[in-house]
């Protein structure tokens, strides 16, 4: 109702309309599978095994990928990968359509070289996928 009145002029927290942080849940382990939990939290690069967990759950919930946050650094780094890609081409047809007598310029090895960044890229992005899928079992 405040929402409606105050046509969003109020921000949420000043209305004290804001949602709780999160609930708490506590499950019990086995020392034994606490170890494995925390040994296989750090192996995968997540800070704790709480963070872990929680991941386990949201992605096994949602069946959407969670990411850690180096493979999320991974994917912006392939995104500017992909962007370096783009501009290459960019040029290539600005060669062939601006300059089309002078398209011998364009050999077979800079599109070899191309063809060969798209499927390193490729890769790269199809084996983190499969690596989240396979940490929690999808």
């Amino acid at each position: 109702m405040l929402e409606k009145v105050t046509a969003g002029i109020v921000p949420n927290e000043a209305k004290g309309l804001e949602e709780p942080r999160s609930d708490k849940v506590t499950i019990r382990l086995s020392p034994k599978d606490i170890h494995s939990m925390t040994k296989r939290a750090k192996a995968e690069g997540f800070p704790s095994r709480t963070t872990w967990l929680t991941n386990l759950v949201l992605a096994t919930l949602s069946k959407e990928p969670v990411l850690t946050d180096a493979e999320v650094n991974a994917l912006r780094g392939s995104n500017r990968e992909l962007a370096a890609i783009g501009r290459n081409l960019n040029q290539i047809a600005r060669t062939l359509n601006v300059e089309f007598r002078d398209s011998d310029k364009l050999n077979k090895e800079l599109i070899d070289r191309l063809l060969e960044q798209i499927d390193g890229h490729r890769d790269k992005v199809s084996n983190l996928i499969d690596r989240n899928m396979n940490r929690w079992g999808g």
